[in-house]
């Protein structure tokens, strides 16, 4: 039996989409070091707020906010 149609090869058709661990690895990897850029990012912003009382202003933003962003779950944006 011919493994071919109208020249090319069938069976780069019949294969369905595979799953790649090391693309599923490198997603998850990828998340996880947007998680943790994300919680020291909100760490910084608060040792930042705390070293000065106008820095808040600087950022265009009240303490409160700013306070209320930075405590939010590391997986939220």
């Amino acid at each position: 039996m011919s493994h071919t149609l109208h020249g090319e090869n069938v069976a780069a058709f019949s294969q369905g989409r595979t799953l790649s661990w090391r693309a599923l690895f490198a997603r998850l990897a990828g998340t996880v070091r947007t998680w943790r850029r994300r919680q020291r990012e909100r760490r910084e912003l608060l040792c930042y707020l705390a070293t000065d009382h106008r820095a808040a202003m600087d950022l265009g933003t009240d303490l409160g906010s700013a306070r209320e962003w930075a405590d939010r779950p590391f997986w939220q944006a």
